[in-house]
């Protein structure tokens, strides 16, 4: 009998023991604690997770930009709040999101701009210079999106922010300028990037209005070549076209004026009465020329002496029956061929001397002097003797 309460006593002194041990072991090791946010960083085995007020570190390798929940056992230290023995699983946010709304732009940086700059801390798959809202959390002066939606791009240019332009290029020379259909726009473009007058462009710049609506361009990707301008009849073409014709040159310079246009053509050389085929870009008030060359030199023209028509254009060929110089130095000389004759007028800036009996041949337009058939010509190129 005494043995059987012995035993009693001992069971009882156990299962006390047993209560002190488990009690001890959970007053150590506490309940769970639980804490969703983005991994924000994230180096070997340490990551970082906030949701833009807390930040907690816990002992794994995670994904930037992602949220995680986290349940283990929080303690702190001195570099800040930390769990321990966590269990990590992908989770969405159960914290509240601030709101950006801007352009993407990733260049150096990754950014969204406002127009101010907010350092974005994670790509998007977004076309650069689209316009976003996005969710997210702030850390460190970063934006970190979670959530966003796609706008478009931007309907008009706006200061220092991106547009898209689409256009055909019509000056590349000290300045890149292209016309997008209804008004010049100037680009600059990254160093060692170029483009052809005539080719279709479509750009994405940041806009800066100057003189001028312009673009400053980030990137050579930012420039996509899609073509070459349509093709159509110098009369038809408006800016931004290229012109086609085959034209007679009627006054030479620094340009070409033509019989066929009011537009004077640049970047080619010929000669008065020359008559030339060309595919030159439409400007505002010009021509510039793509592809020209002459098709008819001005010696096949028709000798056109026995055909006065006051103001056209016409190559006469003949011979000075007479010549008369006054005191101003200004002369005229009889030009002769057949029964057709015409005076042609010498002005002392041309700087030519003829002879009688003379041959001589002029490329210029008729005129009249003192009620008589007359033609006078631009520059002294214009008048030879012979045949030139």
């Amino acid at each position: 009998m005494v043995t059987n309460k012995r035993l009693t006593v001992v069971l009882l002194i156990g299962s006390l023991v047993v209560l002190l041990v488990m009690a001890h072991i959970g007053a150590t090791t506490g309940g769970s604690d639980e804490f969703t946010g983005v991994c924000v960083y994230s180096s070997g085995s340490f990551s970082l997770l906030s949701d833009g007020r807390t930040t907690v570190g816990v002992y794994a390798s995670l994904q930037e930009g992602r949220v995680y929940r986290a349940v283990g056992r929080m303690y702190n230290t001195t570099s800040g709040a930390r769990l321990r023995d966590a269990r990590i699983e992908p989770a969405e946010p159960d914290f509240p999101l601030s709101t950006v709304e801007g352009a993407y732009w990733p260049s150096s940086d990754l950014y969204i701009l406002t127009p101010e700059r907010v350092r974005l801390a994670v790509a998007l798959p977004v076309e650069k210079g689209r316009i976003v809202r996005i969710e997210g959390i702030w850390y460190r002066n970063r934006f970190y999106p979670l959530r966003y939606r796609v706008l478009g791009f931007p309907g008009k240019p706006r200061e220092s922010m991106p547009w898209v332009v689409e256009g055909t290029v019509i000056y590349n020379g000290s300045r890149t300028v292209i016309w997008n259909g209804s008004e010049e726009v100037v680009l600059y473009l990254p160093y060692g990037t170029s483009l052809e007058v005539g080719e279709r462009v479509r750009v994405v710049g940041i806009v800066r209005f100057y003189s001028k609506l312009s673009l400053i361009v980030d990137s050579p990707d930012d420039v996509v070549v899609t073509g070459r301008a349509e093709r159509v009849p110098v009369s038809e073409a408006s800016i931004g076209d290229i012109a086609v014709g085959n034209c007679t040159v009627i006054a030479a310079g620094r340009s070409l004026k033509l019989d066929c246009t009011g537009l004077r053509l640049h970047n080619f050389r010929a000669r008065v009465g020359d008559r030339i085929h060309f595919e030159a870009v439409r400007r505002r008030s010009s021509l510039h020329c793509l592809k020209c060359e002459v098709i008819e030199p001005r010696e096949g023209l028709p000798n056109g002496i026995c055909s006065f028509s006051d103001g056209a254009f016409a190559r006469i060929a003949g011979w000075v029956e007479w010549l008369r110089v006054y005191r101003n130095g200004f002369g005229l000389a009889n030009v002769t061929n057949g029964d057709c004759w015409v005076l042609l007028k010498l002005r002392k800036s041309l700087n030519v001397s003829l002879e009688a009996n003379e041959p001589v041949t002029a490329y210029g337009f008729f005129t009249t002097y003192r009620n008589m058939p007359a033609f006078e010509v631009a520059s002294g190129d214009d008048l030879c003797s012979g045949n030139c």
